[in-house]
């Protein structure tokens, strides 16, 4: 890592954010070390140095760089370890750490049925469109296995594998934004899924929804785009549809949550 940069100050006060008024020093040192892993393009692996050397080069107290230290790891940029061959090390961040907390984020906001399902067909159309322009061979095998296991699976799991699929076209769209908001939205919609038991009584309708989802597949393999997003497009019009009855029930049967409107989700 190469020396700090920036004015000469002594001690802790050289990692006071200027930018951001009582910021604490253990925020604002994780703040550039961060900054510092991102200009060398987040050399993964790579060993930043034991505590003492971070000590050293930073100029800091040991109260300090072990905040700096907890914030790292909880932001999944790095990672202290101890014992010999320590120290800090650049790790590989957790996608599901910012999908998680997006889709949290999402839910206090109290989404809509329509909001949800307007952002999933724009996004997951671009991304089919993108997926038949990038497909692989590789990629159409993680296609057909898919297919295969939602062919062979029940009506409770042919929702969670649902979701497998949409993210498998997201990845293949090889654009990483669009597969981060798309898987963020899927996230959402994993949250609030149709419970088990009522999978089990509605086998014929989630059934048919699984057929849209062969059928998105199998355009995107053959490399047909306006067929594969026109499913898409269908297949997300259907599951939005089945989320406002099932909004619609439950507040007639006075079972919504009192945290969620009638045109929320449930």
């Amino acid at each position: 890592m190469p020396e700090p940069t920036g004015p000469a100050l002594d001690g802790d006060a050289r990692y006071r954010s200027p930018g951001r008024p009582g910021a604490k020093s253990g925020e604002a040192l994780a703040e550039r070390i961060e900054a510092e892993i991102v200009e060398q393009g987040w050399p993964v692996g790579t060993l930043l140095g034991t505590e003492p050397e971070l000590l050293e080069r930073y100029g800091v107290s040991r109260p300090v760089l072990r905040e700096a230290i907890r914030l790292l790891e909880h932001h999944m940029v790095a990672e202290m370890r101890r014992g010999a061959g320590g120290g800090l090390r650049v790790r590989v961040p957790d996608p599901s750490m910012v999908t998680n907390a997006a889709a949290l984020y999402l839910d206090f906001k109290r989404v809509r049925v329509r909001q949800l399902y307007s952002a999933r067909i724009l996004l997951e159309a671009r991304c089919v469109e993108l997926a038949v322009e990038r497909l692989t061979e590789e990629g159409i095998a993680e296609l057909r296995a898919v297919v295969e296991r939602l062919r062979t699976s029940d009506a409770v799991q042919v929702v969670e594998l649902s979701h497998e699929l949409e993210r498998l076209i997201a990845d293949l769209s090889g654009d990483p934004v669009l597969a981060l908001f798309v898987k963020v939205l899927l996230q959402l919609a994993h949250q609030h899924a149709v419970p088990i038991e009522e999978r089990r009584a509605r086998r014929r309708s989630v059934y048919a929804l699984r057929d849209h989802q062969v059928g998105i597949a199998e355009a995107i393999i053959s490399g047909d785009a306006p067929t594969a997003r026109l499913r898409l497009v269908r297949y997300l019009e259907g599951a939005a549809a089945s989320a406002r009855r099932r909004l619609l029930a439950a507040a007639a049967a006075g079972a919504e949550p009192a945290s969620v409107r009638a045109d929320g989700i449930t």
